[in-house]
């Protein structure tokens, strides 16, 4: 069956995931993106005068953290100025989260890949 135009663009729920994470004993809620939330995403690695950004590309996970993980009503629970924070938590809980945001956000691992390569060097990083 084709969809038509009016099914294609009616918004649907973006997906929500509670994940247990027992080293912390609780959990936490993970939520998909919508596409222009994950546009704005990938323009934080993309391309600007050729030239890459190590330290964004070096916090692809954690920025994913920051950009899915929520409430229950879906609320964000970190900003960017969380990153470092975040950064410094064992990298098994965080890969546990980045796992599941991967997956409600339709990024597969050669996505990830692809931002990290295709980043800017900003003034800092010099």
């Amino acid at each position: 069956m084709s969809l038509s135009r009016e099914s294609l663009l009616k918004p649907v729920a973006v997906p929500m995931e509670e994940i247990h994470i027992p080293e912390l004993d609780g959990s936490v809620w993970v939520k998909g993106m919508t596409a222009a939330d994950r546009s704005r995403f990938e323009r934080q690695f993309s391309l600007a005068s050729g030239k890459r950004n190590k330290r964004k590309t070096q916090e692809i996970r954690e920025r994913l953290i920051v950009a899915c993980v929520c409430d229950e009503q879906g609320n964000k629970l970190f900003t960017q100025e969380d990153v470092g924070a975040i950064g410094a938590q064992s990298a098994m809980i965080i890969e546990k989260i980045v796992d599941v945001a991967q997956r409600l956000c339709g990024m597969a691992n050669e996505d990830v890949e692809a931002m990290a390569g295709n980043s800017e060097l900003t003034d800092e990083d010099n």
